[in-house]
């Protein structure tokens, strides 16, 4: 074997473990979206679901982790792998994101509503949305006050009560 032909071989290699390896790869998220649907359907229903002429908190999160769950099961089954986009990056920022919002719910079911409010607006504010600490702060809080005196004070859902969130009134 010459040289130039030995070289042309190795990438051939590479190149036919690659596509595979970009496949399997690209079916993670399908496969992550069904157990988080499962997961929250779960939990959800541990809310108490109420009725339908009276609703308890548990059921829009079944509702929309039912849709969810169904969505990434047709994905699984139906959606060839290659309509997927490849893994960069970029996804460390979206996962990143997806853990802030679970951050954001444990907090949320132990401090209230205003502080994991406060800390994901102004973390998504600067990190995603590339503000200065400043100005994320101040949207931050802004938002989180605002998002509060909207839904806790207005419309009267109610939400966990923290200890900002019994200053405010909620």
């Amino acid at each position: 074997m010459t040289p130039s032909s030995s070289a042309g071989t190795a990438p051939e290699r590479s190149r036919s473990d690659t596509p595979l390896r970009g496949l399997l790869l690209r079916r993670i998220a399908p496969v992550v979206l069904l157990v988080l649907g499962i997961a929250a359907l779960v939990q959800a229903r541990d809310m108490d679901l109420g009725e339908l002429t009276a609703p308890g908190p548990g059921l829009w999160p079944f509702i929309v982790a039912g849709l969810l769950t169904a969505t990434a099961a047709v994905l699984l089954v139906v959606d060839p792998a290659e309509d997927y986009e490849p893994w960069t990056a970029g996804t460390v920022r979206i996962i990143a994101g997806l853990a802030g919002l679970a951050l954001f719910v444990v907090l949320f079911q132990t401090l209230g509503f205003v502080v994991p409010t406060v800390l994901l607006l102004t973390g998504w504010l600067r990190y995603f949305g590339g503000e200065t600490w400043r100005m994320a702060v101040v949207l931050g809080v802004g938002g989180a006050v605002v998002l509060h005196l909207i839904f806790v004070v207005a419309l009267g859902v109610p939400f966990p009560a923290g200890p900002v969130d019994q200053l405010l009134g909620g």
